[in-house]
């Protein structure tokens, strides 16, 4: 099969088929086989996972319509034209090497982009799709060879704490992992596996992900390197900025702060509006919880707090129980071995629980309101 991005409107329209379990049908007949399953009173299982956007890919519009995950602002709806899906689709058939026939597995929401994408991409790529309950370990079906599976990084940090599960896991061939950055525990803990494993970067209004970095099998940690057909630079807050006519927005500029290495390798950084200015010195917050995150046993993240002399304040915040006064000096004085003195919280805080976006992304801006209530 052909997986060039040089598409002509309407090619879409030539994907009419879906292989789920083994079973080829044309998508109006697993449309048919539902609607009787549910006059019948058997219920449809695994295949109400994906009859939503069946029915979305094949009527006549020309576009489906998803939901923006919310970790970068109120959760809204959003229209995306079906050629660009292809595009998308074809571009990582091409890069992973899938062929007609391969297993996939689909075991992440379908309500957002990345589960709609594993469903088109076996529709385009006629892989044979296989559902999984989306669940902290999703179970594999017994005796199918899976050649393709998305899941995020809190499935993997599950599957890694299942010595049996790692194991079957551990037969996957390809495994993308989205919706959230790997931190560097979940990456070392991955290194030494058989399988192609990458990290995945993009967002909805990129149509999934634009580029994947490479975990496993190589000697030193990787760059994301963008796919087929898109380029990208950087503008004057050092934020990504992804060129693609195949992209709904062209060029689209993003929060992402990043380290350019050429037009299609960079490396990422954080998130612009996370910035922290203390004092005239500029803290990527991400990349500080990236070098703590090994003393860290629960969830927590570093924030600004207004200041009247800095203008804002490094704190760290922590979900759970205060510490004792001892413990808390201890962990102060671990993470400072790898942090500069700028780097170093002026405060910690606690709290019960983080607000947290639909698809399970700590929300920072509403978490640190909590804060904000907590010190008034």
């Amino acid at each position: 099969m052909d997986y060039r991005a040089d598409l002509e409107v309407s090619e879409w329209k030539k994907y009419k088929t879906l292989s789920i379990d083994g079973k080829a049908r044309s998508l109006h007949e697993w449309r048919a086989y539902a609607q009787q399953q549910l006059q019948e009173g058997y219920g449809i299982s695994h295949i109400e996972d994906i009859l939503e956007f069946v029915v979305e890919w094949s009527n006549t519009k020309e576009w489906i319509e998803t939901r923006t995950s919310g970790s970068t602002g109120r959760p809204k709806n959003f229209k995306i034209r079906k050629e660009q899906i292809l595009a998308s689709a074809k571009r990582t058939l091409g890069f992973l090497e899938l062929k007609k026939g391969d297993g996939a597995l689909l075991c992440i929401p379908n309500r957002f982009i990345g589960g709609k994408m594993m469903i088109a991409r076996a529709i385009i790529g006629e892989l044979d799709l296989h559902i999984a309950d989306n669940e902290a370990v999703p179970q594999i079906p017994t005796g199918v060879d899976i050649h393709f599976a998305a899941v995020v990084p809190y499935q993997m940090h599950a599957i890694l704490q299942d010595a049996e599960a790692t194991e079957t896991w551990k037969k996957v061939q390809k495994i993308i992992i989205g919706g959230g950055q790997v931190d560097p525990r979940l990456e070392a803990d991955l290194l030494t596996w058989p399988n192609e494993i990458f990290e995945s970067f993009g967002m909805t209004e990129t149509i999934s992900h634009i580029a994947l970095r490479r975990i496993t099998g190589v000697k030193e940690k990787e760059p994301f390197r963008v796919l087929e057909g898109i380029t990208v630079s950087k503008d004057e807050r050092d934020c990504l900025v992804i060129h693609s006519e195949l992209l709904p927005e062209n060029p689209l500029v993003t929060n992402d702060i990043v380290e350019l290495e050429n037009e299609t390798t960079f490396r990422w950084m954080g998130r612009a509006d996370n910035l922290i200015n203390s004092g005239g010195v500029k803290i990527i917050p991400e990349t500080i919880e990236k070098l703590v995150k090994s003393f860290m046993n629960t969830k927590f993240f570093f924030a600004g707090l207004p200041d009247e002399k800095l203008g804002e304040r490094l704190v760290l915040v922590i979900e759970g129980q205060p510490m004792g006064a001892s413990d808390e000096a201890e962990l102060l004085n671990d993470i400072k071995t790898d942090l500069h003195k700028y780097e170093i919280p002026k405060e910690i805080h606690y709290l019960d629980a983080f607000v947290e976006t639909e698809n399970g992304k700590i929300n920072r801006k509403k978490t640190v309101k909590l804060i904000g209530k907590d010190i008034a």
